[in-house]
Formats: structure tokens, C-alpha cells, sequence
């Protein structure tokens, strides 16, 4: 498994749950950054069976050291994470001859104007290669793939993002033990979001859905470049409805005090943060975007906004506090469905289905 990340973030989180849950028959080794808090729960998990590759930066020397890595140990199969990670994982196979799988975790073009589009293209296709199968994490990321032409000939799985379950009983007790440790009445209104505070979440815009809903409590999980930034705004501006709790090692235990997710993020793959909010049977308000619309349309698990809406975001969630039994709706719909498919367990067998055929070629 290679991922260019080991901080807190879905992709990283994504390959603790598959080596959690792969058949004992798989021996597992990883190449990520040595970033907390991932690198020491994958060097648990795998024994120290670890690989050091710089933090989102490609190196030549790592590469080369990587797959020298590879061959000594009898490593059979690479397995990338990511686009960064995906740089290491063509250049093992290659320099290996290994057969090599890709999980992109999300396609992100949404920044790039025409011609960066169009060489990054060229950059995937001209290095498919390499790939010999592609684990996409969600029909839409698949579809987007094929609207964008990317990998057109590379084999591909649409295996979707998994969590682990919970009983109805088990997530009522963490919401009660989470607003009890919070400090929250059991009668406020929460809403929970779980960011990397980037561009991407564009938290900026859930803020601005905060001002709006001054008698609804904000919790804020994670760290980033615009966390500083947002304190400040929500400072100046007088914003006192939003709490930031900063980068917490079980974010799930701190989320089961929402009534319900909300994420603003301009794209996505499928978010675990959104399936962890799902196992604990809260609905969820979603910008429309990739890696959200298939979950509310073909799971009803919650209510799309147009991303940039902010009167209809704050709409949707007032919705939802309004109306206690279309929100109780929602739950069971949330919980149903992440039990029935996107359980991580469900995932990893599904995954290692795509590994012995590749080992049986």
C-alpha cells in the first residue's frame, strides 16, 4: 500500500480500515510519509513492515529505494492511494514488473483550467501502463473518470468505500456520552462537519451557513490551512456558534453528538466522514457534487444543496431541525444503508478478490 499522506485525512483512514479487515492470507506492507497520527497506526498494524516516502513530494531516490524495497522483501502487488501515491505506484511496477493497482480516491480537476486539464490527462493515460487495475470508490468517481477519459483501457472495479457498523443502541449511547463530554444539552441542535480546513472542503462557506443559524451549534473536527484564518473571521465577525475542536484521534466519537453531518466540500471521492456520520444513523446536508449526489439520490441518507447556496444550504438544515420525523426518516435510511453497503468489511473482502486474481495471472 503506498499513500503520499499519513495525517489525518479519508485516504489514509481508507488503508487502515482495508489492512484492518483483509484476510490473513494477504502479508501487508506500506510506503507513506512518517506523519502521525497514520504512520504509528500503520506501523501496528503491519508489524513495522514500513517504507518512508516524502510528505505529497515525489523523489526519484525514494522511488528507486522503493522498489528495491519491493523485490527484497517478495512483494507481489502495489497498491497506490491517491494521486501522489500513484506516481510511486507506476514507478514500482515498472521498474518491478509487478502488477500494479490504482485507487485515485476522487479525481480532482476542479481547479484546473483547460490546458492544465488536458495534461494531466495525457500524464494518467500515457502512464496506464503501469496500471493493471483500477479500484475506483464510487460509481460517480467511475462515470466522472469516463466523462473525463481518463484510463479508458485499464480494467477498473467500482469498490465503494466501507466503515464499521454500529447497532441503533450503540450510537445513541455515543451520542450521549459525546454531549455529555462536549458539554451540550441533550435538546441543542448540532450540526458536525470533519474538515482538512483546504480549498476543497471550502469551509469558508459552511461558516457564512453558521452566521446564518446563530441558534445552532457548529462542531468543527480537523486542522488545516484556513483553520487559523476561519478562527480569526469567526472572531471579528462575532461568530460564537461554532466550536473548533481541532484534530482529534477518534473524530466518530465526537460526531455521534450531531444531529446531523453537513459538508460543503467542491469535490469528493466518497467520504468517510460522511459513511462514519451514516454507521451512526445521522442524516447529512451535502453540497451537489461528485462523491455526494449517488449517496443522497440512490440512498436517501440526507438533502443535496447546490454548492455556493448558502440560503439553500441554511434551509436544508433548518429543515432537518424542524422536521424531527423526516430526520428520524433520514436515520434509519443512513444507518440501512451503510450496513448494507458500504461496510469496510465488505470492502477489503472485495479488494482482496481484485489482488489474487492479479496474483493469479
Amino acid at each position: 500500500m503506498i499513500t503520499a499522506r499519513a495525517d489525518h485525512g479519508g485516504g489514509p483512514r481508507h488503508i487502515e480500515l482495508l489492512l484492518r479487515d483483509l484476510p490473513s492470507w494477504i502479508t501487508t506492507y506500506v510506503a507513506c510519509p512518517r506523519d502521525e497520527p497514520y504512520w504509528g497506526r500503520f506501523d501496528e498494524l503491519v508489524n513495522g513492515r514500513l517504507f518512508e516516502i516524502p510528505h505529497r513530494r515525489f523523489s526519484g531516490i525514494h522511488a528507486f529505494r522503493l522498489a528495491t524495497f519491493v523485490r527484497e522483501n517478495g512483494i507481489q502487488i502495489v497498491h497506490s492511494h491517491g494521486k501522489g501515491a500513484g506516481v510511486y505506484g507506476r514507478a514500482a511496477s515498472a521498474l518491478t514488473k509487478l502488477p500494479a493497482v490504482h485507487t485515485p480516491h476522487g479525481i480532482h480537476v476542479g481547479t484546473y483550467g483547460p490546458v492544465l486539464r488536458s495534461l494531466y490527462a495525457l500524464y494518467e493515460n500515457s502512464t496506464s501502463r503501469w496500471i493493471d487495475h483500477l479500484i475506483h470508490v464510487s460509481d460517480e468517481e467511475q462515470i466522472l473518470a469516463r466523462d473525463l477519459r481518463l484510463w479508458a483501457t485499464t480494467a477498473f472495479s467500482v469498490i465503494t468505500n466501507g466503515v464499521g457498523c454500529y447497532e441503533a443502541s450503540a450510537g445513541n449511547q455515543m451520542r450521549a456520552d459525546a454531549r455529555l463530554h462536549l458539554g451540550i444539552s441533550d435538546s441543542a441542535s448540532v450540526v458536525a462537519t470533519i474538515s482538512r480546513f483546504d480549498y476543497q472542503k471550502n469551509m469558508r462557506e459552511a461558516l457564512e451557513v453558521a452566521k446564518l443559524l446563530p441558534d445552532t451549534l457548529f462542531l468543527w473536527i480537523g486542522c488545516g490551512e484556513e483553520e487559523i484564518p476561519l478562527k480569526e473571521q469567526a472572531s471579528r465577525e462575532g461568530v460564537s456558534n461554532v466550536r473548533f475542536l481541532g484534530q482529534l484521534e477518534a473524530p466518530v466519537e465526537a460526531i455521534a453528538a450531531a444531529d446531523i453531518y453537513f459538508s460543503t466540500s467542491r469535490w469528493e471521492g466518497l467520504p468517510l466522514s460522511v459513511l462514519e456520520a451514516m454507521s451512526l444513523g445521522i442524516p447529512s446536508v451535502l453540497s451537489n457534487v461528485v462523491g455526494h449526489k449517488d449517496l443522497v439520490e440512490r440512498h436517501g441518507i440526507g438533502l443535496l444543496y447546490p454548492l455556493g447556496d448558502v440560503a439553500a444550504a441554511t434551509d436544508c438544515i433548518t429543515r432537518l431541525i424542524r422536521e424531527s420525523e423526516f430526520r428520524t426518516i433520514l436515520s434509519h435510511q443512513a444507518r440501512a444503508a451503510q450496513i448494507r453497503t458500504f461496510s469496510s468489511r465488505e470492502a477489503a473482502r472485495r479488494t482482496a478478490s481484485v489482488y489474487a486474481s492479479l496474483v493469479r495471472k
